[in-house]
């Protein structure tokens, strides 16, 4: 049972984070905390992060977020949907308010990009259909076996369920890439199940992917150690105990997979993905010692041209109101 608890938001919604891909893209989170409860997330790490068993939900967002578009002269041509939580966890509560948010950015003509795990309900798929140039997403999936994802990502909904969620927004005209990430060294990392993923995801008409690996914090190795079976936990963190603590994004304690075994098995997966008429590229902020490749799956719509101005008759309208 997840307890969903009601705060207000107070700072500025349409924030930009100053890392990788999202540098200078506005990000929208729903939630402090997340329904999923995966076992290598580094958000619930935070110190902000509510306990487990309950998510923090901004449920005045729309309306701040309306106020804030109101006095800005310019607007974001897009809004990405979210860097510690899910738009679409499976919570009336949340859901609503999801819905309030992504249809006001959409009716003022602002983008939304996303990145879920979850299952995107009918309504948010009627809505994408009238705005498919202004919608783009991102599906989270790494596995198909339903075992491993019950141990990784206990409240995420099964990998059949996320493929229904691709077949269902392309079925509706949004571009859908994927992003295989975390790929688990010892547990995830079979070419066999790999290939069986991918091949699924051709057969939906995807077409780009990006690919990243488990990345280590100190939260994470300690949630992985409590939630996991011991001889898994061990097998998992294993590759990581010799590696040095480094800098990745915002973390200065971050352990990573060694870099030969990346190197080695990034090529692999893409050999396998161009095989199949797939393009993978790997997510250059998570491997920075690698060569650098863009995880945007956008192909530049994002970044696209300056901020938008507010239409004339929103302008006039916010007048009339005043």
């Amino acid at each position: 049972m997840t307890n969903v608890v009601k705060v207000t938001r107070k700072t500025p919604v349409l924030q930009a984070p100053a890392f990788g891909c999202l540098k200078g893209v506005p990000a929208v989170n729903i939630t402090r905390g997340c329904l999923h409860a995966c076992v290598y997330c580094y958000a619930r790490g935070f110190s902000e992060a509510p306990p487990k068993g309950e998510i923090h939900l901004y449920y005045n967002l729309p309306e701040v977020l309306k106020r804030e578009l109101d006095c800005k002269r310019k607007w974001p041509r897009w809004v990405a949907f979210s860097t510690a939580s899910d738009p679409f966890q499976a919570l009336e509560e949340v859901l609503a308010v999801t819905y309030r948010v992504m249809e006001l950015l959409l009716r003022r003509g602002i983008g939304v990009s996303f990145l879920t795990k979850g299952e995107i309900p009918p309504d948010f798929v009627a809505l994408f259909r009238r705005y498919p140039d202004q919608v783009t997403a991102r599906i989270g999936l790494t596995t198909m076996d339903n075992a491993r994802r019950r141990l990784l990502e206990p409240q995420a909904p099964p990998p059949g369920r996320r493929l229904a969620a691709i077949r269902n927004l392309r079925e509706a005209g949004i571009p859908v890439s994927v992003r295989l990430d975390p790929i688990i060294a010892g547990v995830s990392d079979g070419m066999e199940g790999l290939e069986n993923l991918l091949v699924r995801l051709r057969d939906l008409g995807v077409k780009n992917l990006s690919l990243s690996y488990l990345v280590l914090r100190p939260g994470v190795m300690k949630q992985i150690a409590a939630e996991l079976p011991p001889a898994l936990s061990r097998r998992l963190l294993a590759p990581y105990l010799n590696q040095p603590w480094q800098r990745i994004i915002t973390s200065a304690r971050t352990r990573l997979l060694p870099r030969e075994w990346r190197q080695r098995h990034s090529q692999e997966v893409k050999h396998l993905a161009a095989g199949l008429g797939l393009q993978v590229r790997l997510c250059g902020c998570k491997n920075p010692d690698l060569e650098w490749e863009s995880c945007e799956p956008w192909d530049g719509r994002i970044r696209s041209g300056p901020e938008q101005m507010a239409p004339l008759f929103l302008m006039a309208e916010k007048k009339e109101s005043a």
